[in-house]
C-alpha cells in the first residue's frame, strides 16, 4: 500500500490560514508582496524559468529593511504591517512595561500566597492619527496591550502633542500612537512614548523593544487587561488657549494636511485680534525646512498673495513646522529659536535652553546674551527630551523645525511654536525678517 507524503501547508506572513500550492505558486507568479518575507519563496513548482529568474533578480534587488526606524515602527500597510503584526509590537512594549511593574505588597519566600499575587497591569495611551489605515491598526494594538494585562485608555482619533499631553496627564507607564507620520498615505506604523511622554528613539528604547521582538517573550499574567475610552482634547485644548494672549492684529498664512489642526486653530483665532488663512496642502512626504519643498512654495505664494506678517507649514505629526515671513521667505529653524529663545527667557532669567547639536555652535552666543544657558541637546527626540527634562530646560529647538516647551513635561508642539512666534511680534512693529534676524547685538 503506497502512503503519499504529508501535504506542505503553505501560510503567508501575518495570515492565519493555510492555502494550497496553486495558490502559493500564483501568488509567487503575481510578485505578492507578503511572498517577500515567506519561507516558502523559494518553493517555485513547475513555474516557468522566466519567472523564477524575475523573482531571482526581484530578491537580490530588495533588501529587507528593518521596520525599526530612528523614532518609531513605519511599514507600508498591509504589505509590510498588519493588525497582528503592530499588535505584536505593542504585546512586545507590554512585556517591557511588565519588567518595570513591582510586586505589590511583599510575600515571603515559598508563601502560598505568592502564587495568587498580582500586580496591576501597567496603564497605557493608545490614540491615533487620520489615516484610513489607522483605526484597524490601533484595534490591533489595544487587543494586544489588554491580552498582555494592561490597562488602555483609549483616546481615539487625535493628534501627537495631545496623545502626549494624555500621557503625561494619567501618569502612564508609557503610550501607543498609530502613525504614519513623515511617510507616503500607503504606509502606518507606531510611535511610543515612555512615562512624561518621552519618546522611544534609536539607542533610548526602540533597540531594547526590537531586542526583545527578535528573543521573544511570554504573557505576564492570565488576566486581561481593561480598557476605557477618554476625551483628551477638552483638557489639551484648554492648555494651550493660555499661550494665545496679548498679540496685535496680525495676518497668518498656515497649512497643515491635519483637519484637527485647522479646527483648533480656527476656534483660537476666532477670539483674537489675529486673522488666519488657511492653504490647504495634502497628506504626504515633504520637508517642511525646506524652501524648494512644493508646500513650502504654496505656503510662499500665500503669504505674498495675501499681505500676511507670517507664513507657518505643520507637518501631519503637528509637530515639526516651518517659518516663512512676511517676504514670503523661509525663516531658517536657528532663527526662530533664536526668537523664541528671548520671549522665554525674558520669564525665564537664567533659564537653561536646549539646542539641536547641529545648531549650538550657532546659538550659543544669542542665548548668553538673552542671559541663558545653552545645553547640547542632542540629535533624537529622546535625546532632546532627556536633556529638556533632566536639565530642568526651559525651551528647546534647533535646525530640524522642533520646538520644545516646559509644560508639565518637555512638549513638541507646533501650535504652542505658533503662540511664541506670534508673542515675539507681538512685541513691536517690527516685521518677521527683522524680527528674527541673527545678529542681536544690534537690536
Amino acid at each position: 500500500m503506497t502512503t503519499n507524503s504529508p501535504q506542505t501547508l503553505y501560510t503567508c506572513p501575518g495570515e492565519e490560514h493555510p492555502i494550497s500550492q496553486a495558490v502559493h505558486l500564483s501568488r509567487l507568479a503575481a510578485f505578492y508582496p507578503k511572498c517577500r518575507d515567506c519561507r516558502h519563496r523559494y518553493d517555485t513548482g513547475q513555474l516557468p524559468q522566466q519567472t523564477i529568474d524575475r523573482l531571482q533578480s526581484t530578491e537580490r534587488r530588495i533588501r529587507r529593511r528593518s521596520l525599526f526606524t530612528t523614532e518609531g515602527v513605519r511599514g507600508i500597510y498591509l504589505n509590510e504591517l498588519t493588525r497582528s503584526k503592530v499588535g505584536h509590537v505593542a504585546a512586545g512594549l507590554a512585556s517591557l512595561l511588565w519588567d518595570e511593574t513591582p510586586l505589590l505588597g511583599r510575600l515571603t519566600a515559598g508563601s502560598a500566597d505568592q502564587r495568587k499575587s498580582k500586580r496591576s497591569g501597567p496603564l497605557v495611551i493608545v490614540g491615533y492619527d487620520e489615516r484610513p489605515s489607522s483605526p484597524d491598526i490601533a484595534a490591533g494594538v489595544g487587543s494586544a496591550l489588554r491580552r498582555m494585562g494592561c490597562h488602555v485608555v483609549d483616546i481615539g482619533l487625535t493628534t501627537k502633542p495631545c496623545f502626549c499631553f494624555t500621557v503625561d496627564h494619567f501618569l502612564a507607564a508609557a503610550g501607543a500612537y498609530i502613525t504614519g507620520a513623515g511617510y507616503e498615505p500607503a504606509w502606518t506604523g507606531l510611535d511610543v512614548v515612555g512615562r512624561g511622554a518621552r519618546p522611544y528613539s534609536h539607542c533610548a528604547g526602540l533597540d531594547r523593544l526590537e531586542t526583545r521582538l527578535r528573543e521573544g517573550f511570554s504573557r505576564p499574567t492570565r488576566y486581561a487587561g481593561s480598557r476605557r475610552a477618554f476625551a483628551a482634547t477638552v483638557p489639551y485644548e484648554a492648555g494651550v488657549w493660555k499661550h494665545f494672549h496679548a498679540l496685535r492684529p496680525l495676518q497668518v498664512c498656515c497649512g497643515c494636511p491635519t483637519p484637527m489642526v485647522f479646527r483648533l486653530l480656527t476656534q483660537i483665532f476666532e477670539r483674537l485680534p489675529c486673522e488666519l488663512h488657511w492653504i490647504p496642502v495634502p497628506r504626504r512626504v515633504r520637508n517642511v525646512v525646506d524652501d524648494a519643498d512644493a508646500d513650502a512654495c504654496r505656503i510662499a505664494e500665500a503669504v505674498r498673495r495675501t499681505g500676511s506678517h507670517l507664513g507657518m507649514l505643520i507637518d501631519d505629526d503637528s509637530a515639526r513646522c516651518g517659518f516663512f515671513d512676511e517676504r514670503g521667505r523661509m525663516v531658517p529653524g536657528r532663527d526662530v529659536t533664536r526668537a523664541i529663545s528671548e520671549i522665554v527667557l525674558a520669564e525665564h532669567p537664567n533659564g537653561k535652553v536646549v539646542i539641536e547639536s547641529t545648531a549650538i555652535a550657532a546659538l550659543q552666543s544669542s542665548i548668553k546674551f538673552f542671559g541663558g544657558q545653552c545645553v547640547d541637546g542632542g540629535t533624537t527626540a529622546a535625546e532632546l527630551w532627556t536633556s529638556m527634562h533632566d536639565g530642568e530646560a526651559v525651551f528647546g529647538g534647533g535646525d530640524s523645525g522642533r520646538f520644545w516647551f516646559r509644560e508639565a513635561y518637555p512638549a513638541c508642539d507646533a501650535v504652542l511654536a505658533m503662540a511664541k512666534v506670534l508673542q515675539a511680534l507681538s512685541r513691536s512693529d517690527a516685521t518677521f525678517s527683522a524680527t528674527v534676524r541673527s545678529d542681536h547685538s544690534s537690536r
